[in-house]
């Protein structure tokens, strides 16, 4: 489902046409000088390009970047991101979350205190990295194909990280659960990654480095973008599933 356009310029890192020129020009001229110095595609991560990012960013303003949100919705979730757009994660979000599975007849009671009670956004409990006040995207479609970034694990698990991520190993009822919940559901995003006055997002490796290893001829080329800001709805650009043909043509994405 494509929802209504958003007036700027779309950015797709898969589609170099959709590339800016002046960022195009730079992106070429690194991956130029990197096969000049024997950098093979596939190590465009150990390239020196840091130094690069902040003119990558600015060549960006003005334009909205593709990026993809992997997660397991239920289908009122999917209707709350329509009209609501992502939020931000955070303990009310999660608290909402498992109080409307419950509510539907998805959770247990006793399966909603658990989640509720141990999950990463609980003081003391968080796991590594930092999940809270962001949105968690990748910026190529590359671990749909590759599986890169532990996707398959978002994709089969209800919750995101924040919920599942402690109920694993140790509560194998509970992981059962949370896998037999909602489907998988890849959310396409449009991010404006260069806003004045926004919070600059965390971006990994980097966005010049995505751009390089595309130009370099390496699809897998990726990184992952810890959004800072929430995402409007008129900024979803869809929400696909099993069954749908823009996550079919995946085979290699979960099923069910």
């Amino acid at each position: 489902m494509l929802m209504e356009p958003v007036g700027l310029p779309i950015v797709d890192v898969d589609v170099p046409a959709t590339w800016p020129a002046p960022l195009a020009g730079l992106v070429g001229e690194l991956a130029e000088a990197a096969r000049r110095l024997g950098h093979a595609p596939e190590n465009y991560q150990d390239v020196d390009l840091l130094p690069y990012e902040d003119t990558a960013l600015a060549l960006l303003e003005g334009h909205l970047v593709r990026a993809r949100h992997h997660t397991r919705l239920l289908d009122h979730e999917k209707d709350a991101i329509r009209t609501q757009g992502l939020r931000l994660l955070d303990a009310q979000l999660v608290k909402g979350r498992l109080d409307q599975a419950h509510a539907r007849g998805y959770l247990t009671a006793q399966e909603r205190e658990r989640l509720q009670t141990v999950n990463e956004t609980v003081p003391g409990q968080h796991g590594p990295g930092r999940r809270e006040g962001q949105v968690c995207l990748t910026l190529s479609a590359a671990p749909q194909l590759h599986n890169v970034h532990g996707i398959h694990r978002l994709l089969t698990h209800w919750g995101g990280e924040a919920i599942y991520w402690q109920h694993g190993e140790g509560s194998p009822a509970l992981a059962a659960k949370l896998r037999s919940l909602g489907v998988p559901s890849v959310v396409t995003a449009l991010l404006d990654l260069a806003a004045p006055g926004q919070e600059r997002p965390s971006i990994f490796p980097s966005l010049v480095h995505v751009f390089a290893g595309k130009a370099l001829g390496h699809e897998p080329a990726d990184a992952d973008v810890h959004y800072t800001s929430p995402i409007p709805p008129q900024r979803i650009e869809s929400i696909v599933s099993p069954g749908d043909v823009a996550y079919d043509q995946f085979p290699g994405l979960p099923r069910s």
